[in-house]
């Protein structure tokens, strides 16, 4: 077995573990930085995020957009310094260029997530940091000297260690995490769970739905309260929900036990839709009642609206009821989808849970309970909305570490 003594060791070679061990080299040019990363290459996370574009930041990124106990102050702590701005100049000095949409994301300006891993792998090269890849870390142990790391076919001694491994799943088909590597070491993680995913639901009807798309507003409701809202597209899947608005509620959805609930017209209100809708059913007495929402919805979403109502679609108009009349519209601004618990890892974008934020130096995102030891990204119990929020936590995390060691 191949040993070797290095200064720092980056255990991850994602998005926070590349910009670690490029400000770390930055920092100490002389110093020997690797990285130990599972897959055949680092940032392959990268290349499939934002559809392929590499949603990178946003420019709203603040407390409000993460989640995690504790991570509002952590956040605003670690924005202080290591905002949007100050990770988008820094881009900006490795070369990449960047626009930002209309609701505030960032993408480099190519729209290619090659051309962020690009930037960063040449900074990598520029500053001489080492990249071992198809690394499986087997283990990780403090010793009077730093620590001792064991990762296939070599061992390393570090002075310093920085945990940057991602999520339950990687999003590229592996199984990874970090937990395990916290445990080892005496570590408090917290349970994890897929985040930023779709959401399992029950509906007898949903199969009928398969691959529709429409406009709603999104509510998860727990013990009879709204808990939090959001607009945007639904996708329709045989047995869930899909789509940016329903991943931003699966944090909690995915524990199960709640509801969410679809507005499909959100911008009329229940005695608006009343009024259209009787005057729909009076246009025609004779018309079935599926015609109803010609030109309102997809012609099968207009069919299971009618049957979550108690309606048959094949109902003449005119034999439609005043308390049917007031189910559609109930069904169309507060259509209830029990959630089901969701531990399928594989669709999820990030990993809620990880290591408890009580362990970490915000200032420095180095662990307590072990000196120069760092846990950045996705390894904590800090996990944001979708739209750049995950990238810049990542980012802005190796990037204070990377200082700091």
């Amino acid at each position: 077995m191949k040993k070797q003594n290095v200064y720092a060791a980056i255990i991850g070679g994602g998005a926070g573990g590349m910009m670690c061990a490029i400000r770390a080299a930055e920092r100490h040019p002389k110093e020997k930085i690797v990285i130990l990363e599972k897959a055949d290459r680092v940032g392959k996370k990268l290349l499939v995020t934002g559809n392929g574009r590499c949603n990178l930041s946003h420019v709203g990124a603040d407390a409000r957009s993460y989640h995690g106990e504790g991570s509002a102050e952590l956040i605003n702590i670690l924005f202080k310094k290591y905002n949007t701005n100050a990770v988008l100049r820094y881009f900006h000095t490795l070369g990449l260029l960047t626009h930002t949409d209309h609701e505030g994301r960032v993408y480099p300006l190519s729209n290619q997530s090659s051309s962020v891993l690009d930037v960063l792998r040449k900074r990598l090269a520029e500053l001489s940091v080492v990249e071992y890849c198809g690394a499986e870390i087997q283990s990780i142990q403090k010793t009077a000297q730093g620590y001792e790391i064991v990762a296939a076919d070599r061992r390393i001694f570090a002075k310093k260690a920085v945990i940057a491994v991602g999520g339950k799943n990687d999003y590229v088909g592996r199984e990874s995490g970090s937990r395990e590597l916290m445990r080892a070491l005496g570590v408090g993680t917290t349970k994890v769970s897929p985040s930023l995913s779709p959401v399992r639901v029950k509906n007898d009807l949903l199969k009928s739905l398969k691959g529709i798309r429409a406009q709603a507003e999104v509510s998860l409701i727990e013990h009879r309260q709204v808990v939090k809202s959001e607009r945007g597209e639904v996708q329709f899947a045989e047995n869930a929900l899909s789509g940016i608005c329903v991943f931003n509620l699966s944090r909690e959805a995915n524990k199960g036990g709640c509801e969410i609930s679809l507005n499909l017209l959100p911008d009329m209100d229940h005695d608006q839709l009343y009024k259209e809708i009787t005057e729909r059913t009076e246009r025609d007495l004779t018309a079935p009642a599926s015609d109803i929402f010609i030109g309102m919805f997809h012609k099968n979403l207009g069919l299971a609206v009618l049957k979550a109502s108690g309606v048959r679609p094949s109902a003449f108009c005119k034999d439609i009821s005043e308390k049917e009349l007031k189910s559609i519209c109930r069904h169309i601004k507060d259509w209830r989808f029990s959630c089901e618990e969701n531990r399928d890892f594989k669709k999820a974008q990030v990993t809620a849970g990880g290591v408890t934020l009580n362990e970490i130096d915000p200032c420095s995102f180095m662990c307590k309970r072990h000196k120069e030891l760092y846990i950045i990204g996705e390894a904590l119990d800090i996990d944001g909305d979708c739209g750049g929020y995950n990238l810049q936590f990542a980012f802005a995390s190796g990037m204070c570490a990377g200082d700091s060691l």
